[in-house]
């Protein structure tokens, strides 16, 4: 039914800060608790700018309020997921116990004789001649309850801290890419050293992006040791949360060397852990030696592991979703009682990186819509076994920043987190399989983590957000816009996008009818030109040179 008296000619209105507020007639007067009175003029409202921060400004001091401050309310280090069950609670005592059946009755090969011997000495079943252990569930389920089932991975920042539990989630990049798309030029090359360094920089000024894993592998360092350097870079240039992975025994424990250097010595480094390193199987149901020993040497160091598993569904994995997490948990498992016979309590992350093939080619099919449920799935074990979670999710198939890109990042990033993965790695600036990486991806993805971030905190259902009494004060046919209520949520309850934008055809046709890969390229130089990170104190740098030095003259010549 429609309001009683005149109705004047309505405008469309693009105000607040990049964010619609809805329409409102030229000319019209607001009020304010009754007392002040304001007219808003059309040439006023024709002429908001919905990429001008002023806008929440303008409104503020139309109606005599004072502009909030240029920030968020939302708390990007305390998201929650958890919303999201892949799984029913009788599914998942099913996966755990087919998958303790996989492990007692086939095993798993394991290429390390110093591992066989451990698992032997605890009551594994092996044979040294085909290196396969097949583990008791008792063990398996022992080395479980030892597993602590909070993390804390320490930042150079304090707030930049990670607290892996329960269903808090955080964001991070990928470590496999070794091409980039050059920033300037546009043409794909391989990656060096400085790249690590701008894209640590990058992502330390990219709020919904909380940790660095790799990013980019230099082609233009000594090819043995690039973790060593890239990890130099990152914590030069970041005081985000490192983590890495390693291709050699030696190497890691110069990763972990390093996280002890910036941590300020051994004991500081066993209250605030500076680094995290990767340790997967390799499917089906094998633990290479390189892994095995390098799980072994951290585990004695009490430095945290990531154990995980990457089957690809159809080739290294089952095609059906089931049977890939059943023999993911499974490996999973293989490596934790590892850890835990080796040094109980041992820090552990549960880890999933498994993915899909596509059968018409047998290529990995990284941007698969599945991956998401998958990484769900295998989060819902984890929780089950009370454990925190490395969870991948945003990755694509496409070597361009367009539809594609966009589409299978958000769905996997979106499924995952409201799965309630602690750390989701691949969540930022990967393209083509996680080969490519992209500083203006890496930009654009941000905004997509903003955006998954509103969605994780939900609708807040209070007496001052059912906002009965504005409703009523308003009435049949008024507007809210002229209410201080709505100024005070704005920024509570809207997720204003930094680079998207939400203009009319003929304003962004006015303002250059630029795609958001340019503007994400821009806001990429505009960070690297711009943006500084408080420098690692000088004894701390002089020990990261002095260990890329000795395994330089060492075990990398």
């Amino acid at each position: 039914m429609k309001p009683s008296g005149s109705i004047k000619r309505y405008l469309p209105v693009l105000a607040c800060n990049k964010y619609s507020i809805g329409r409102i007639r030229s000319n019209d007067v607001f009020r304010d608790d009754g007392k002040r009175i304001f007219a808003v003029p059309e040439s006023k409202i024709i002429g908001l700018n919905p990429r001008n921060n002023e806008d929440l400004n303008f409104i503020g001091e139309a109606y005599g309020y004072e502009a909030e401050e240029k920030g968020d309310d939302m708390d990007v280090w305390n998201l929650k997921g958890g919303q999201l069950k892949i799984l029913s609670q009788g599914e998942i005592e099913e996966i755990h116990q087919r998958a303790l059946d996989v492990l007692q009755q086939v095993g798993c090969f394991f290429e390390s004789k110093d591992a066989l011997a451990i698992f032997e000495k605890h009551g594994a079943v092996v044979d040294y001649s085909t290196r396969i252990a097949k583990l008791p569930r008792n063990m398996v389920e022992a080395a479980l309850r030892l597993c602590p089932s909070s993390m804390l991975l320490a930042a150079r920042d304090p707030a930049r801290d990670i607290h892996a539990e329960g269903d808090r989630v955080y964001f991070g990049p990928g470590t496999l890419p070794v091409k980039v798309r050059d920033l300037e030029t546009g043409q794909i090359r391989m990656g060096t050293l400085k790249d690590c360094e701008d894209f640590a920089r990058l992502i330390d000024a990219l709020e919904f992006i909380h940790f660095f894993k790799g990013m980019i592998t230099p082609n233009d360092v000594n090819k043995k040791i690039p973790e060593l350097y890239m990890i130099n870079a990152a914590y030069n240039n970041t005081t985000k949360q490192i983590s890495s992975t390693s291709l050699s025994v030696k190497a890691v424990l110069d990763l972990y060397r390093m996280g002890v250097a910036v941590a300020g010595g051994e004991e500081a480094f066993k209250q605030r852990p500076m680094i995290i390193i990767n340790m997967l199987a390799v499917s089906p149901l094998q633990w290479g030696k390189t892994n095995l020993d390098a799980i072994i040497a951290l585990a004695k160091v009490g430095c945290p592991i990531i154990v995980g598993s990457e089957p690809q569904g159809g080739t290294t994995g089952p095609t059906p979703l089931a049977g890939q997490v059943m023999l993911n948990v499974a490996e999973t498992l293989a490596g934790i009682a590892l850890t835990q016979l080796i040094k109980p309590n041992t820090p552990i992350m549960w880890g999933n990186v498994g993915s899909l093939s596509d059968m018409r080619s047998g290529l990995f099919a990284s941007g698969a819509v599945e991956l998401g449920l998958i990484n769900a799935a295998m989060n819902q074990m984890a929780k089950f076994y009370r454990l925190p979670t490395y969870s991948t999710g945003g990755m694509s198939d496409s070597k361009l920043s367009d539809a594609q890109a966009g589409v299978e990042k958000s769905l996997q990033a979106l499924t995952v987190a409201l799965a309630g993965g602690n750390y989701i790695h691949d969540a930022a600036g990967l393209m083509e399989s996680c080969l490519l990486c992209s500083y203006e991806q890496y930009v654009i993805d941000n905004e997509m983590l903003g955006m998954v971030s509103r969605v994780l905190e939900g609708i807040r259902v209070t007496p001052e957000t059912l906002s009965f009494e504005q409703i009523k004060e308003i009435g049949p046919g008024g507007n809210f816009m002229g209410l201080r209520h709505t100024l005070d949520h704005i920024r509570k309850e809207h997720y204003l996008p930094r680079l998207f934008d939400r203009s009319t055809y003929d304003a962004w046709e006015a303002a250059g009818a630029r795609d958001i890969r340019e503007i994400a390229r821009d806001k990429a130089r505009e960070i690297l030109a711009t943006h500084r990170v408080e420098p690692l104190p000088q004894e701390a740098c002089d020990e990261l040179q002095a260990i890329i030095k000795n395994a330089e003259e060492t075990y990398a010549k």
